[in-house]
């Protein structure tokens, strides 16, 4: 008896453009379909908000490996409000680059309030927030070190 052939065509027959598309489609359509948070965990709360921006911000997110030198690093601390927008405080930025940290800035306060958040997730947010960092390419676009893939040598 013969061994029935897959159906899908091994990855070493793909062409790497082709593998690489399909990949960045995946991840696109799994981060588009995520619903609503459903976090336990700081690291969930952290993994859920940067796809959150990953969502809002598309035509802004680099999602290759990041340049060896970064044109800007911005890190902000994340919180909700009593009404539950988000809010975004400085924590480290270029002073060369003020337009990076204000694009960091706006990519958190034009998201829209969570939906769907455990109690646990609501009290991290509102009190002591998260920190994440925006990882700026020579383009302008970026990626959420918690998202970002691991970035190229020089």
């Amino acid at each position: 008896m013969r061994t029935p052939r897959p159906l899908i065509p091994s990855a070493r027959r793909i062409p790497k453009p082709v593998a690489g598309a399909l990949a960045l489609a995946a991840l696109l359509s799994a981060t588009m379909a995520a619903g609503p948070a459903r976090a336990q965990s700081v690291d969930q709360v952290k993994i859920d908000f940067a796809r959150s921006i990953y969502r809002h911000s598309a035509p802004l997110i680099n999602n290759d490996r990041p340049q060896p030198l970064l044109r800007a690093v911005v890190v902000l601390r994340v919180r909700l409000d009593e009404r539950n927008r988000w809010q975004a405080e400085v924590f480290r930025e270029n002073s060369q680059q003020p337009e990076m940290t204000q694009r960091a800035v706006e990519s958190v306060i034009e998201l829209p309030p969570p939906q769907g958040l455990t109690p646990q997730a609501q009290a991290l947010l509102h009190g002591e927030g998260l920190i994440e960092a925006w990882l700026f390419q020579s383009n302008g676009t970026f990626a959420l070190k918690t998202l970002a893939k691991p970035q190229r040598g020089a």
